[in-house]
């Protein structure tokens, strides 16, 4: 994956915002370039943009490489989840972890603490619990 690859999938999301392979598809491209903390953010939105995220993209393999990029995700993911740190932050990446791996009830509860920490994007958070409890 190359920069060109990255400027396209920037394309794709500046045309449809909603798009969550492209941005799964982009956040692989992210971290095989190194760019880790830009990976996680567009493994965010496409969990954010598809609840279901293990059932749409994992079961179904949807996405050209998209299981390659969901292995990506948790790999990259999965230091948060055995050892969230003490940040909102931490937490809130935690949550995204365990949300990759299916793991709601757990999730669930980092996405809880991440607030009770003061997370600063406390939308976006309510916004995961929302979706934990009415899952399309």
């Amino acid at each position: 994956m190359n920069d060109q690859t990255i400027h396209n999938l920037s394309e794709a999301i500046q045309l449809d915002p909603e798009n969550a392979t492209a941005y799964l598809n982009r956040g692989y491209a992210y971290h095989k370039k190194g760019d880790d903390d830009r990976a996680i953010e567009d493994f965010d939105n496409a969990v954010r943009l598809c609840p279901n995220y293990e059932t749409d993209f994992i079961d179904s393999k949807f996405a050209q490489g998209g299981i390659e990029a969901v292995k990506a995700a948790i790999e990259l993911l999965n230091s948060k989840v055995n050892s969230p740190g003490e940040s909102a932050t931490d937490f809130y990446y935690a949550g995204i972890a365990l949300l990759f791996q299916n793991n709601k009830i757990m999730a669930r509860r980092r996405f809880e603490i991440a607030l009770e920490l003061g997370y600063d994007d406390r939308e976006k958070v309510k916004q995961h619990l929302e979706n934990l409890n009415h899952p399309e």
